[in-house]
């Protein structure tokens, strides 16, 4: 079955993966719509040989689509989507708008699936650092049941976009005004743990985030999630350090069986995985596992993902 897929947005850097993904998993597109902002109008962009306009989105476009596709910002979502909603068109969105609504389904396809059935033509996609998170987590969930865990992620400056890594390359030729602009800070030979805006009790957006939807998607809403968000000077994949606390004992041995046996996990059992392993990698590495001294019933890992590819474009198609 073929399908018209619109892309708002299709200028960022999510835009070219999402294209690239559309080609290499040969996906059925009758017709692919590409929308932008004003000062893209007119780009051209080429798909399966094609060369396509880029245009500024009108809401009234929308309408000929069966599957547009949001990533721009919340407030383009929530003004479009709601329109395409009442429209019978299934808008899948990046933002934050419907990630926590009621009537929104929030879905990971290797997690809850069947989240996707009870849709009312609004599907939020997680946030890309939740994804990877939970890819590594839930095959341990089935066997020992999650409690809660500790996450601090170490987030490549692409997150931002196309801004992220320019700012990245400014630093290296030693102009720090454009990172300090994008980040608040100079990223090269830096750690920023500040990813968003800091919330009354001393968390970022970015981690309220990991805890907020880490509980919508597994369904535990009383999961304890703690989490440390920072940005380092990387261009491509997230990695984390975990510790995650099970109901049932933890045999590390069985662990290192199911995380080794799963088709979208790159298991290390001798090593581990990185930034620059992992990158334009649909599968999320993990490595280092071990039975944590701290906690009762808990592992320590690492884990690693390309926050663009997996943690974006290949689960919104």
């Amino acid at each position: 079955m073929s399908i018209k897929i619109g892309f708002i947005g299709a200028t960022g850097i999510v835009g070219s993966e999402f294209i690239s993904l559309l080609e290499e998993r040969k996906i059925s597109v009758a017709d692919l719509c590409l929308f932008a902002s004003e000062k893209s109008d007119g780009r051209k962009i080429h798909f399966n040989g094609k060369s396509i306009t880029v245009e500024k989105l009108e809401k009234s476009k929308l309408k000929n689509l069966d599957y547009p596709f949001f990533c721009y910002n919340e407030e383009i979502s929530k003004e479009s989507i709601s329109m395409g909603a009442e429209n019978n068109i299934c808008c899948i969105d990046n933002s934050a708008a419907f990630r926590l609504h009621r009537d929104a389904p929030f879905v990971i396809p290797e997690i809850n699936p069947h989240a996707i059935e009870n849709h009312r033509n609004i599907i939020a996609n997680p946030n890309c650092s939740t994804i990877i998170a939970l890819m590594a987590l839930f095959p341990l969930h089935q066997r020992f049941e999650l409690s809660g865990f500790c996450v601090s992620t170490y987030q490549a400056v692409s997150r931002v976009g196309y801004s992220g890594i320019e700012a990245l390359k400014q630093d290296i030729v030693r102009n720090f005004a454009l990172s300090q602009e994008v980040f608040g800070e100079q990223i090269l030979q830096n750690a920023i743990p500040k990813i968003g805006q800091f919330s009354f009790n001393g968390y970022s957006s970015e981690e309220l985030k990991m805890s907020n939807e880490s509980r919508k998607i597994l369904s535990l809403q009383k999961l304890k999630v703690s989490s440390t968000c920072a940005r380092l000077p990387i261009l491509r994949a997230h990695s984390m350090s975990i510790i995650a606390k099970f109901r049932s004992p933890l045999d590390r041995g069985e662990a290192e069986q199911i995380l080794s046996s799963n088709k979208h996990i790159d298991y290390f059992p001798n090593a581990f995985p990185t930034p620059l392993k992992q990158a334009c990698k649909n599968n999320v590495g993990i490595g280092r596992l071990r039975k944590d001294t701290f906690l009762k019933n808990a592992a320590t890992m690492w884990v690693v993902g390309d926050q663009i590819r997996q943690g974006v474009t290949l689960n919104a198609i």
